[in-house]
Order: C-alpha cells, then structure tokens, then sequence
C-alpha cells in the first residue's frame, strides 16, 4: 500500500500544472498610451488592429524574427502626421519563480521554461509621439511616473517639457489659511464612448500639474491643503467643492482659496448659463455639468480674506481642440452673474471667444502666460499686475500664433472691486 501510495505522489507531480504557468500565463497584457491617443500598435511588425489607449495581450516566449531578437517585444506607434515610434522591450526573468520551480519540481520548472511563464514585461508604455515636421528623427519615450486618473482613461504623468514647468522659484513661507482646488479635465473620449479623442483638452493635465506645482512653490499652499484631480468626474469636481466649503466654513473667514480649472466649459443653449464640464458628462446635457453660478455661491456661501479663481475654459461652445458640441458650428455669448463676497474670477477668453492651445509650451495660452509672470517674479507681484501681464501677452501671441483673438478678462465681486488689484500674491 505505501508502495501505491508513493507511484500515485509521483505521477501526481509529474502531471501537476507548473506554478509559474497558473498564476502567471504563457501570456502578458501590456497597455499601451500615446500623447496624443489614437496610434495604431504594431508589436514585432504585427498590426494588432487596435489603437491607444489598448491592452495588448503579448506571448512570454517571442521567437526571434527579423523584426525582434529572441524573447523581445518590438513596439511600434503610428499616427498619420507624426513620426513612427518604436520601443523594445527585453523579457527579464523571474528567477525566484525558477528556483522555486527547480527546487520542488523537476517537471514543472521544465513547463515553465518551455512555455516562457518566466518571462516578463512592461506593464505599461507610454510614448510622446513627435510631429512630423520633415525631420527623420524619432523620439521615444517610456512612462517611469504614473499618476492614476479615472475610468478607462489612461495613466498619465506630467513630463515638464515647457519652461514654465522647470526652475520655479520656492517662496520659503508657507500659509496655513491657505487652500487649492486644482481641477484638469483632458480626457473626455476614455469616458464618453462615442467622442473621439479631437475632443480632449490638450495639456490640460499639464495645466493643472503645473500650477499645483506654483501653488506649493509660490503661493504658499501647503501640500496637505490642497484638493488635485485629473480628468475628474461629476461625483469627484462636487466632493471637492464642498470640501473646499466645508474648509472655508471652518476657517472662520481665515481662508485664502485659489481655484484652478482646465477643460472643457460649455453653455447651456436655452438659459446661456455656463457650466465647467466633468469627462463624464456629455455636451447634449451641459446641465449635468458644474454651473459657475453654483461654484461661485458655494465659494462664497461663508466670509473668507479673498477667493481667487483661474479658469482656463472658454464658454461659447468653442474648445482648444473641438468642443463637446463642435459640429453643431454655433457659439454663444454666454450669460454672466453678478458676483458676492471677495471672489475674483480670471477667465482665459472673453464672449463667444474660444480658450487656445499654446502647443509649443503643451500648456494653454493663458495658463503658461499666468505661470510665466509668476516664475519670473517668484510671486512678488500684485493681482493687478498679473491681470495685466497675462492680458497683454495672451491677447497679442494669440494672433500671433493661431492667428485667433482670446482676451482674458476679469471678473469681481462688488465687495472687493477697489481693492482686488492691490492685493499681494506673497503676502
């Protein structure tokens, strides 16, 4: 009996599955990003018939091709009107998984390694396409640092390619009555299945990042008060207003707030009310959206030493790229509510203008000029100068470059209308 005991062990383990093979496959799904989304994924020369944003499902074991050498995955992203972009990625080895094999089993460390379970490779890459401007060149990029964003959106992370996005002076002050409510709203399409990416907001991720970055360096913010969200829903832009709120209420008219948002902003057709647009929500029912009429009452409901915010979004139905709305082709010159308490409002564009791009900083034109004047004097400035600054220089450059108007303007509440101007951005 022991004998049969022992011949049944034995055959036991030689047909067991190997460990490596179960847990993790002869096969491996990599998600592929692309700035900007919609290129085409070749894997060792093989269209897979699927665009980025995409999880690819790759074979462990590669043979070598002429395209790839063996055990490594060749990644190529094409978009008409950029160049091809390659990434090569060589399988490491789990070696602790083969020891473990080979130490218990003999046969299944040979299952693994014949069905290549020990293989691996990049979860995930991300590649900058570069424009084809009639240069040969190819950039490549891989993703190290990834910030999570919502939904089926794709990880993102913010590269600081603009100047404004480096050497930012660091005020050594930091104010303890100080709030943030940095929103960027970019990706629209991984929300919102029947939009194509034309919709998304270019760099409005990079906007925001940025300026979180000037709101802890300059203006003080410490980091613990601050509220950031990329490409946020309808359920998250409402938790962090009124926690903005609920923070102002328990300040005791202490607070100092700074919003910032960037996206997409969108009138309602019949009452001409405007609205800030979550990704989840669709331009057919702007209502759903944020009213600014309604952000602004809850930014105002309690006393606070001043509220200012920076919305770079333009209200008409026109966008950086296309509007939620675009091919319905008509702007509106959206309705504006007076304003209480001391709130000041900056706003990127004026009337049925539309809020522009400045593709070469990958920041909107209002947003690198705001940042600009602020890297260039470390904050030492009023808000009446940087209204002025940004004024000029967005007014001017956007002509100059996409050969369109946007003026920003500046909105007040009456209670601090002769005394905005005066206040100090480092006091």
């Amino acid at each position: 009996m022991k004998n049969l005991y022992f011949i049944v062990f034995i055959v036991s383990m030689l047909l067991m599955p190997s460990c490596a093979t179960i847990f993790y496959g002869t096969h491996q799904d990599v998600s592929f990003y692309s700035e900007p989304p919609g290129a085409d994924i070749y894997v060792n020369g093989v269209n897979t018939n699927q665009k980025t944003p995409s999880d690819v499902n790759v074979k462990r074991r590669a043979p070598a091709s002429f395209n790839n050498k063996k055990n490594e995955q060749v990644y190529t992203l094409k978009k008409e009107g950029y160049h091809d972009s390659e990434y090569r990625d060589k399988a490491s080895v789990r070696s602790l998984i083969l020891y473990f094999d080979f130490a218990a089993y003999i046969i299944p460390g040979l299952i693994d390694l014949a069905a290549g379970s020990h293989l691996a490779y990049e979860d995930q890459v991300f590649v900058k396409l570069n424009p084809n401007t009639g240069k040969t060149d190819t950039i490549i990029q891989k993703q190290i640092v990834y910030v999570p964003t919502e939904g089926n959106a794709p990880k993102y992370t913010f590269q600081k390619n603009s100047d404004v996005d480096k050497n930012i002076p660091v005020t050594p002050r930091k104010f303890e009555n100080r709030f943030a409510l940095i929103i960027g709203n970019e990706d629209y399409s991984s929300f919102q299945t029947d939009l194509s990416s034309e919709v998304n907001v270019a760099f409005a991720r990079n906007d925001a990042s940025a300026f979180k970055e000037y709101a802890l360096n300059i203006l003080g913010v410490p980091s613990e008060n601050i509220i950031f969200m990329l490409d946020a829903t309808t359920g998250k832009m409402n938790q962090g207003i009124s926690k903005i709120n609920l923070i102002m209420k328990a300040s005791g008219g202490n607070a100092e707030v700074f919003v910032y948002y960037a996206g997409h902003g969108l009138p309602d057709e019949q009452t001409k009310e405007a609205y800030i647009m979550p990704v989840d929500v669709s331009g057919k029912n702007a209502a759903e959206g944020i009213a600014l009429k309604g952000l602004y009452q809850k930014l105002t409901e309690y006393p606070s030493k001043k509220v200012v915010v920076f919305i770079d979004a333009c209200f008409s139905g026109g966008a950086r790229n296309q509007g939620l709305l675009a091919a319905r082709g008509v702007k509106i010159n959206p309705k504006e509510n007076p304003l209480s308490g001391n709130l000041v409002v900056f706003s990127a564009s004026s009337g049925e203008q539309s809020s522009l791009p400045y593709n070469q900083k990958e920041h909107g034109f209002f947003t690198y000029y705001l940042l600009k004047r602020l890297q260039e004097t470390g904050g030492n400035l009023t808000f009446g100068e940087l209204s002025d600054y940004i004024s000029n220089n967005v007014s001017v450059k956007s002509v100059i470059i996409n050969d369109k108007e946007q003026n920003p303007k500046v909105n007040t509440s009456q209670g601090c209308q002769e005394t905005w101007a005066n206040w100090k951005i480092s006091e």
